[in-house]
């Protein structure tokens, strides 16, 4: 069997491009041959990796729809394919894609990358993306022979927007590796990792922080790591200042060692976002086995069923709350939701049970299984 996928490699496109690659060494190492096809790299750029197939087209003309005319000629130079997969929508190689695998007669798969969250829509050129959508985007959806989601709310935001064809939840895939650093004092950390922007909510920890006052006085530190908005971490900073917080610190950026080592020293890890389609931040805090706190804005309801961490509202006072109850956890039982959070990654999470998932919806496609459990249909006779 061989895929052929639209997106890119380059590490500037943060998420999606890492998902697309650990996606595609998984199934490739299951015997799925899985090609990518990507604009030209520019000067900035840089590849994950390279020990997939990847084939290159020229620079788009343009930089917001990225349309090249070659791209249409890129995709047949690539070979015949069974299946045709476009990484993220609203770009042109996703509609270049839909047209060449019409062309053929073959079966394509739309990967929203959740650019289909209303919050999304709004957060840029809504009105074009409506209207994309009724001209065009919403029947390509719909005449895929199915589309790829990550969580089970990204799903109902496609059917609210009118999208009736199967749709597969499959998550994204990790990296599952051993990181020998462990918390080496007493000290209650809690962290937060990423970029700093007000949509991240970071605020939200200072002032439950606040809040918390006695509790947190003493041996206890909240731990941001990560830069980004200058004039947002000013605000932090300021925040901390006039509350009169003293046991707040930044790292700014940091990675390699010293962020394994800041990662280590973390007793809970939040992420007080309103909305994320994933959540790679409370990826990197199961599978360095560190207890989690998400907000439902973010498709994190495993943390309740694998007992891991904890699942709010998005609200000040939830959030403070569960900062509160981590608090009163202990040691040993923080060290316990540790444990099952890594085993909730490699059961779920891992690059070779996502490459399952992806090749048992591949064998579906093509008529060769019955319809696996995690794909969604409308109408029934679809099933197996």
């Amino acid at each position: 069997m061989k895929v052929l996928y639209t997106g890119t490699l380059d590490v500037n496109f943060g998420g999606p491009a890492f998902s697309t690659y650990n996606t595609m060494r998984g199934l490739n190492d299951i015997g799925i041959e899985t090609h990518v096809l990507m604009y030209a790299l520019g000067k900035e750029g840089k590849l994950i990796g390279n020990d997939v197939p990847i084939h290159f087209a020229s620079q788009p003309l343009e930089h917001i729809f990225a349309y090249s005319p070659f791209f249409k000629k890129a995709i047949k130079k690539c070979g015949d394919f069974d299946i045709y997969q476009a990484q993220g929508i609203w770009l042109y190689h996703s509609f270049a894609l839909v047209d060449v695998a019409k062309s053929l007669g073959k079966p394509y798969i739309l990967t929203p990358r959740g650019m289909l969250y209303p919050q999304d829509i709004a957060k840029s050129k809504p009105k074009i993306k409506k209207m994309f959508l009724r001209w065009r985007l919403l029947k390509d959806l719909n005449q895929a022979a199915c589309v790829h989601v990550t969580c089970e709310d990204e799903m109902n935001h496609c059917r609210n927007l009118g999208v009736t064809t199967p749709i597969a939840i499959v998550p994204n895939p990790v990296e599952i590796k051993d990181y020998p650093n462990a918390k080496k004092d007493d000290v209650f950390r809690l962290g937060y990792l990423g970029r700093i922007s007000r949509r991240k909510n970071v605020e939200g920890l200072i002032y439950a922080w606040s809040e918390l006052g006695d509790k947190v006085k003493e041996n206890a530190e909240l731990l941001i790591i990560g830069g980004g908005d200058e004039d947002y971490m000013d605000f932090l900073k300021k925040e901390v200042s006039r509350l009169n917080l003293e046991n707040i610190r930044f790292t700014g950026f940091i990675s390699g060692k010293e962020k394994e080592d800041a990662l280590a020293s973390l007793s809970v890890l939040a992420m007080p976002s309103e909305f994320e389609n994933f959540g790679n931040v409370i990826v990197e805090g199961l599978v360095r086995g560190i207890p989690c706190i998400a907000t439902t804005g973010a498709p994190w309801k495993d943390l309740v069923d694998y007992r891991c961490g904890w699942w709010v509202k998005y609200s000040q006072k939830a959030i403070t709350e569960a900062i509160k109850f981590a608090l009163e956890t202990s040691s040993d039982n923080l060290h316990d939701m540790g444990i099952r959070g890594k085993q909730l990654m490699k059961d779920k999470y891992s690059i070779e049970a996502v490459a399952k998932q992806m090749k048992e919806m591949y064998e579906w496609i093509l008529h060769k299984r019955t319809k696996p459990s995690f794909i969604y249909t409308l109408n029934p006779e679809m099933g197996g």
